[in-house]
């Protein structure tokens, strides 16, 4: 990315068209630490304007091109551009509507970017500025694409996780690389000393390593990684320096320094410096990215050479002998374009070549694909679709040797901040042996629906924040073919039966799948009871709810029992409409709803800190209203539709108050809707 360039056209839109009036001190002041890369202190200034007068185009404008321009954050960006395009003349300045179309891509609200930039079309500067043009036209290209891809069914061999707080900040990570010692490096952008430099071409802090030790829990023993050759640590030194690859035999770490790649000896990398890689790869201005394969004979690497199909592509050499390779073969047309491409994995078999690409039709900006290899050619680049990719930036896809994880990096609305790192758990070779350790979070109830003969029910209790991808049954270790939530059973007589079962859950925030197993020993009776017959189980693993002898609010428990999901509904920052996922809560609990028709509900609805309080509290009624809405639509009786109310800013569940610098994913779970239910 060409952050200079980047940052002067920035400068210099902001410096030309907003006019600063001598009571704009601190948009002025803004502008200085922006001219000097000082992006916090700019941004704390635009906020300070924000706050003196709300409405200021100024302000808003330069804190939301700060925000999506050299922040890279599209989602908090977009309020603050929208009130600048409110409030001036629909003419003032083309990189508003610009950066306001990007906006509106990156969050998905496609129709919304492709009519922004179809108004640049009134610009000259755009119309004639090729470049731009061409990234327009590919951009309105990648909404229509997702606009006819915006809908995808939920894999069961695979699921995605954002790796965490462990690993993420608010600052970008990416490039992650797995070792053979059950570790991950990647590249950040974080401050950990105060010793750290910032960088004048973006304004944030120069790449450095770091390392981290996985095991099941997920990620622990964070720490910077450093090389030999530095007497210091490497984000102390005024100059990027980022991990690209390991080999796949763990012989052979790659690294990039001075738009150039490098490579050491994992052996004696204790002693041995890391070596530039010769001028038959390092044959131009920028090299980025490197992938040796598994047989170490042939690397794939990115250069920006101008004899390319342009922008960044990639190339394939061939070993010659040790530290010697074969002049370098562009992977032509199928795999390059006029736009980037980078982040070249290569499968242990040699024959699937994943890669990132902002040229091949996609979703915006960096889209993850893969080629395979057939009769000598490669195959028409393939999406690896939603959820992998985004409209943000997904790339640095890895894959570990037995395929049962990837991981890979992404700018996606709902991280911590700019780039995180994702995990891809595979299912198929997940280990899916019983822990040793069980857990009542998974019990097994009886459910005795039929009082007359054998038959009988038992359903594994799945808490509500939990997914489930599988499940498996026994009877006295023989097991059932029926893989659902409930398991209908005939004992066909009297005795003692072992039933257990084995559950595939993933949540939101499990880094990896959880194996849950569970077993409940019964004795079934026909008992005779005035001339009625009745199943009894000599052990109950928990009570039913009896809403006959229940009043007033329920709690937690007593909800879960019932079905009803009591995750918050949770909004898009400045939105009221409902995402999918709060759509699959609420097709649940409309379902308990019809069930119970006693039961009432009361829709509380909340927004975050950020805005004034009167848009806070509209905003929140809206939301409840959503809600509300849905649910009417769903045929619940207006009845047990308690009331729906907003409560603004208020009762946030984190420290995130007003002027709080927190991330969007903090925010995120503020911006909510829940719920109280009674029972009449």
């Amino acid at each position: 990315m060409h952050y200079l360039k980047h940052i002067l056209i920035l400068i210099i839109a902001l410096s030309f068209f907003s006019f600063v009036t001598p009571e704009d001190k601190y948009v002025r002041q803004a502008l200085k630490q922006l001219e000097k890369g000082n992006l916090r202190e700019a941004k704390a200034l635009y906020l300070k304007a924000i706050e003196r007068d709300p409405e200021s185009f100024n302000a808003n404008v330069g804190m939301g091109l700060l925000l999506s321009e050299l922040l890279d954050n599209h989602a908090d960006a977009l309020p603050y551009l929208e009130k600048a395009y409110k409030v001036t003349k629909k003419d003032t300045l083309g990189q508003l509507i610009y950066s306001l179309a990007k906006c509106y891509q990156h969050n998905g609200e496609f129709e919304k970017a492709i009519t922004m930039f179809d108004r640049l079309n009134n610009y000259e500067d755009y119309e004639e500025e090729i470049d731009l043009a061409k990234d327009i036209k590919k951009r309105k290209d990648d909404c229509n694409y997702a606009l006819q891809h915006k809908t995808y069914t939920a894999s069961t061999q695979w699921y995605i996780v954002n790796a965490g707080k462990n690993i993420n900040t608010d600052m970008p990570e990416y490039v992650p690389v797995l070792t053979q010692q059950n570790e991950l490096i990647f590249t950040s952008r974080r401050q950990d000393d105060k010793k750290e430099q910032l960088s004048y071409l973006d304004g944030k802090y120069f790449e450095s390593m770091y390392i981290t030790k996985i095991d099941a829990n997920g990620f622990k023993d964070l720490r910077p990684y450093t090389l030999p050759d530095q007497l210091v640590k490497s984000h102390y030194l005024k100059k990027h320096e980022s991990v690209v690859s390991m080999s796949p035999d763990g012989k052979t770490l790659f690294t990039f320094r001075d738009n150039k790649i490098y490579e050491i000896n994992m052996d004696q990398r204790k002693t041995q410096k890391p070596k530039k890689l010769l001028k038959t790869v390092n044959f131009d201005f920028y090299q980025s990215h490197a992938f040796l394969t598994k047989d170490g004979n042939t690397l794939y690497f990115t250069s920006e050479a101008n004899e390319g199909l342009g922008g960044i592509d990639i190339y394939r050499a061939t070993k010659i002998k040790e530290g010697e390779w074969s002049k370098p073969e562009n992977l032509g047309a199928t795999i390059n374009t006029s736009f980037d491409e980078d982040a070249p994995f290569v499968s242990e078999d040699g024959k699937t070549l994943y890669f990132s690409s902002t040229g091949h039709e996609g979703f915006g900006n960096f889209d993850i694909y893969k080629s395979e290899f057939v009769d000598g050619k490669w195959s028409a680049p393939e999406n690896l679709g939603q959820p992998i990719n985004s409209p943000g930036h997904d790339i640095f896809m890895v894959r570990s040797n037995d395929e049962s994880v990837a991981y890979f990096s992404s700018s996606r609305s709902g991280g911590f901040g700019d780039m995180d790192i994702y995990k891809i758990n595979y299912l198929n070779n997940l280990n899916k042996e019983c822990p040793t350790q069980k857990t009542e979070q998974f019990a097994l109830n009886i459910i005795d629906e039929d009082l007359t003969d054998l038959k009988n029910k038992i359903e594994v209790k799945v808490p509500a924040n939990y997914k489930v991808l599988s499940y498996e049954w026994k009877v006295n270790e023989n097991p059932i073919t029926d893989q659902l939530a409930v398991l209908n059973y005939d004992y066909k007589q009297n005795g003692n039966y072992t039933v257990s079962s084995k559950v595939i859950v993933y949540c939101d925030t499990c880094l990896s799948p959880l194996v849950v197993c569970n077993s409940i020993e019964n004795k079934f009776e026909k008992v005779k009871v005035d001339t009625s017959t009745v199943i009894t189980a000599t052990t109950a693993v928990i009570s039913a709810v009896d809403l006959n002898t229940l009043k007033g609010e329920l709690n937690v428990e007593q909800l879960q029992a019932l079905g009803f999901n009591t995750n918050p509904i949770l909004f898009d920052f400045d939105k009221s409409n409902l995402t999918v996922d709060a759509e699959e809560i609420l097709k649940t609990n409309n379902e308990v709803l019809k069930k119970h028709p006693g039961l009432k509900i009361e829709i509380i609805g909340y927004a975050d800190s950020r805005g004034t309080e009167q848009h806070n509290k509209a905003l929140s009624s809206q939301r409840a209203n959503a809600v509300k809405n849905y649910l009417a639509k769903a045929k619940v009786k207006s009845s047990q539709l308690k009331f729906s109310t907003g409560k603004g800013a208020s009762n946030l569940v984190n420290d995130c108050g007003k002027g709080k610098d927190c991330d969007n994913y903090m925010h995120l779970q503020n911006r909510r809707v829940i719920f109280k239910v009674y029972n009449k």
